[in-house]
């Protein structure tokens, strides 16, 4: 007799953390499908019962992926704001020769200036 559409389902989500604790302890998918389906726990097909074994291990190892990164940040680090050391945009011609003031004039100067078509000629 066939199982209602869905039960495999239920079935494999009832026994979700007997047979996640079973494979945690080395048991193969097959003998812990062969102990339920003997039992009568499971009515599915073998075939069915791996891919719903397979389905449940992609679905908590995701969700361990996301708790474990989540629980990588840590909370007291999440308004604080990294410090402004120089206010000043970084430009890309900076004259490794300059100190500090002397780049902040040389940028203040070069910003204010402008290519116009009349200059070129």
């Amino acid at each position: 007799m066939p199982a209602e559409w869905g039960q495999a389902k239920i079935e494999i989500l009832a026994l979700r953390d007997e047979i996640l604790g079973k494979i945690e302890q080395g048991i193969l998918v097959r003998t812990i499908y062969e102990e339920l389906s003997a039992s009568g726990r499971v009515t599915m097909s073998r075939r069915s019962f791996y891919d719903r074994v397979k389905q449940l291990r992609s679905n908590v190892s995701k969700s361990s992926a996301s708790t474990a990164a989540k629980q990588s940040v840590r909370p007291n680090n999440l308004n604080r704001q990294t410090p402004v050391v120089n206010a000043h945009p970084i430009h890309t011609s900076t004259l490794p020769t300059l100190k500090a003031e002397e780049q902040i004039e040389f940028d203040r100067t070069w910003d204010g200036f402008s290519y116009d078509e009349d200059d070129t000629q």
